[in-house]
């Protein structure tokens, strides 16, 4: 699966370098884990990236996770840390 350098891209838009970071750790993770139970016609790595961006938006109140901002970073990771323990006890 392709990841995307978004501070190196052609647009204008330059994300915070600690987003790239985080964003990459958690596509990694999306990329690795194996749900417990398959969701008839979705991918996994999709659904995954989903429910950790959600409670960050949700929790930073952002309309877009593009929208994040360096100083919001930290609190994002902790976020997914949670999220990542959460769903890794059950293994």
């Amino acid at each position: 699966m392709a990841t995307y350098d978004l501070y190196n891209m052609t647009s204008n838009v330059k994300y915070p370098k600690e987003w790239i970071s985080l964003r990459h750790e958690i596509e990694e993770w999306a990329t690795d884990y194996h749900m417990p139970y398959q969701v008839p016609s979705a991918s996994n790595y999709r659904n995954l990236k989903i429910s950790v961006y959600t409670p960050i938006k949700l929790v930073l109140g952002i309309k877009s996770i593009d929208n994040i901002k360096s100083d919001q970073v930290p609190k994002a990771r902790k976020i997914f840390y949670k999220i990542k323990a959460i769903c890794e006890e059950g293994e």
